[in-house]
């Protein structure tokens, strides 16, 4: 009996001491547990704040920084605007042609200066080619000027047939693309025109049906052409307002600039021109160079395009620049039929409205025999 007492004392004893020995643990546990608890969620903080305070700084930094937005250049030229101060040319015989318009290009739009009939349909004649150039570009791009066509006897015959003027290649003849540019600009010839619309689109009535589509992309009003050449028919029309676009289009491709502004080009050396053709400016054969230097702000005539039908009479359109950088457009129609010059005499004297007065101005008049390189085409 007293061992039985003395095993029970002996357990109890036992039992206190696993309690006792428990609850150590326990507590100790607990602590260890609860620091790394509050550890833990001192790291959890410290990342989840972080990117918020990034957030923060992201939308603070957007808030103080200016956008500036960048001005694009319109796709095509404005149409040009009239002001209290535009000069109706009326009746005045400084000026032959039947239409004409003098424009001011500036970065805001183009002003007209001076004008008689602008928006009236005029026939373009070869001013057309103009159109058929940057037509061409679009179409084919830069990228075709190394291209090489052979000239089609039928189109040699053809614009013959019309007395369409043509360039010299001959049937059968290897042109590269470049070559055929300066023929339809320079001289104005028929036979480059009618390859290169042919070249781009198929034949000469689809390619003039996509100057057409150009036409109307541009917010031409005035315009439909019927032929890239610019032979006479009836419905093949524009404006001089309409013209002076099409060259400010134009000038914005460096290409198109360099061919208009070009005095001279020989082709391409082949077995038919064995020193290649030399193609000469219609439009700066007919300058003698500083018919414009007089004025109290000096003009450059820089290059352009001549016209000539019948029913057309002579058309020219240029572009020029003063000293100050300052850049205009002249577009005649309709001048005399029979004197080139006098398209010419037109322009100049309608450059001197840039910085003159029209009752102080005089008409400046050309004489052949001072153009050593004169072209009649």
């Amino acid at each position: 009996m007293a061992k039985q007492k003395k095993k029970r004392g002996k357990a109890a004893l036992n039992l206190v001491f696993a309690l006792l020995l428990t609850g150590v643990i326990g507590t100790g546990l607990f602590y260890a547990g609860r620091s790394l608890l509050n550890g833990r969620d001192a790291l959890t903080g410290a990342e989840e704040h972080e990117p918020v305070q990034q957030v923060t700084a992201a939308v603070t930094a957007a808030e103080t920084t200016t956008t500036t937005e960048t001005e694009t250049e319109p796709p095509f030229p404005p149409a040009p605007s009239r002001s209290t101060e535009t000069v109706a040319l009326g009746d005045t015989d400084k000026i032959l042609a039947r239409n004409a318009v003098l424009l001011k290009v500036t970065p805001d739009g183009n002003e007209i200066l001076a004008e008689r009939d602008a928006d009236e349909q005029i026939y373009p004649a070869s001013m057309t080619k103009i159109m058929t150039l940057v037509t061409y570009l679009k179409l084919c791009g830069e990228t075709a000027e190394d291209d090489v066509l052979i000239m089609d006897a039928d189109v040699i015959a053809a614009q013959r047939a019309q007395m369409a003027y043509t360039a010299g290649f001959e049937p059968g003849e290897a042109c590269s693309v470049t070559d055929l540019l300066y023929a339809m600009m320079l001289p104005s010839g028929a036979d480059a025109a009618v390859m290169l619309a042919t070249h781009a689109a198929g034949s000469e009535a689809a390619f003039a049906e996509q100057m057409n589509a150009l036409a109307a992309e541009m917010g031409l009003r005035q315009t439909h052409f019927v032929n890239c050449t610019g032979l006479h028919e009836d419905d093949h029309l524009s404006s001089v307002n309409d013209i002076a676009r099409i060259l400010l289009y134009a000038l914005r491709d460096p290409l198109a600039e360099k061919v208009m502004s070009t005095y001279r080009h020989t082709t391409t050396v082949t077995p038919q021109h064995e020193e290649g053709i030399e193609l000469v400016s219609t439009t700066l054969s007919r300058l003698v160079g500083n018919e414009l230097e007089s004025l109290s702000k000096p003009l450059h005539l820089i290059g352009g395009k001549t016209g000539y039908t019948n029913p057309a009479g002579q058309c020219l359109a240029t572009w020029a620049e003063n000293a100050d950088g300052e850049m205009f457009v002249s577009v005649i129609a309709g001048s005399t039929a029979l004197k080139p010059l006098d398209a010419m005499g037109d322009t100049l004297t309608l450059y001197q409205l840039t910085c003159e007065p029209l009752d102080s101005i005089e008409r400046i008049t050309l004489d052949e025999a001072d153009l050593p390189d004169y072209v009649h085409n």
